[in-house]
């Protein structure tokens, strides 16, 4: 039931709420708190991140050397080598990043080993220290000093790490070099052998390597090469003798190494062994043979106990 006041016609009603703000007011505010939260965050994060930095730049104040990571290439790597190299390394003192002499230091002080061929590129690396690349040196033979024997390279550098037999690699063994009474004395680790005999061994050691196939080596097994009277080579001297398992022999005449006018190309002589290790698998019939002579564009071959009788005439 509606009152009425004395006078007035119209009744009495609520007084009237303020007008309430809009949802598009609204919507704005929340995205204006939203953006301020997120420049908050940013701010924390920049300041973190210089915080960072700033430490970063304090703990790395030197590079350590023996924190080093070391590549060192395709090839044959005696586990030995790398244990010797990360070693080298260990002993230099830490240095400050920015001289490029220090860097040089450190490849220097790798070029002494006789192990290594070269070094490569060398980087400052966060945080291991420094990432080395060396090649390393690859043996193409080896020489015997005592009871051991130990690798050696194609330059003649006798490379560390001694070996109760003939090392071998990858199914092969590496030939031994016959040395010359004067010159034995230096077959050790890190000397370098400067005689006739050991230069064209190795010359013959370093062609085998690149021309024989890899069943080739499995065929050839243990070798012996004796280049020492290689450079008398004639006709009845065979000069380059390499001795096979089984008391076979290869006449070689002259290392490549020698400018000899007339001398059959090392290649084809390495063509003929390759086909005269076939003939006890391949050959019509097999020949089992205990010398052959590849210094002739037809290599002659001596089958084992000699050749064959002729017929007695009736």
């Amino acid at each position: 039931m509606e009152a009425k006041v004395e006078g007035s016609a119209e009744p009495l009603s609520a007084p009237v709420a303020p007008e309430s703000r809009s949802s598009k007011e609204l919507l704005t505010s929340a995205r204006l708190g939203a953006l301020g939260l997120v420049l908050s965050l940013l701010a924390i994060l920049w300041f973190f991140r210089v915080l960072v930095r700033d430490a970063e730049a304090a703990s790395f104040t030197s590079v350590d050397p023996a924190a080093s990571r070391v590549d060192f290439g395709p090839g044959w790597s005696d586990p030995r080598w790398e244990a010797l190299v990360s070693a080298k390394l260990a002993q230099l003192p830490p240095f400050q990043p920015e001289g490029a002499e220090n860097v040089r230091l450190v490849e220097d002080t790798l070029l002494k080993l006789p192990i290594v061929a070269a070094v490569g590129e060398t980087r400052v690396l966060w945080p291991d220290g420094l990432r080395v690349a060396i090649e390393l040196r690859q043996p193409v033979a080896c020489v015997r000093s005592g009871d051991v024997y130990f690798a050696v390279s194609v330059e003649g550098i006798v490379l560390p790490g001694a070996w109760s037999t003939p090392p071998g690699h990858e199914g092969k063994f590496l030939p031994l070099i016959v040395l010359e009474n004067e010159v034995r004395s230096a077959a050790w680790e890190g000397n370098v052998l400067d005689s006739a005999g050991a230069h064209d061994g190795l010359a013959v050691a370093a062609e085998l390597e690149r021309e024989l196939a890899a069943d080739d080596w499995v065929r050839l097994g243990r070798a012996v090469i004796d280049a020492r009277t290689a450079r008398a080579t004639s006709v009845e001297e065979p000069g380059t003798v390499l001795l096979l398992e089984g008391a076979r022999r290869i006449h070689f005449g002259r290392s490549p190494n020698l400018d000899a006018p007339g001398e059959l190309p090392v290649k084809n002589k390495c063509a003929s062994l390759a086909r005269a290790l076939r003939l006890a698998e391949s050959g019509e019939p097999p020949v089992d043979w205990e010398l052959v002579d590849v210094r002739w564009d037809v290599p002659e071959v001596l089958p084992r106990g000699g050749l064959p009788k002729p017929p007695k005439k009736k």
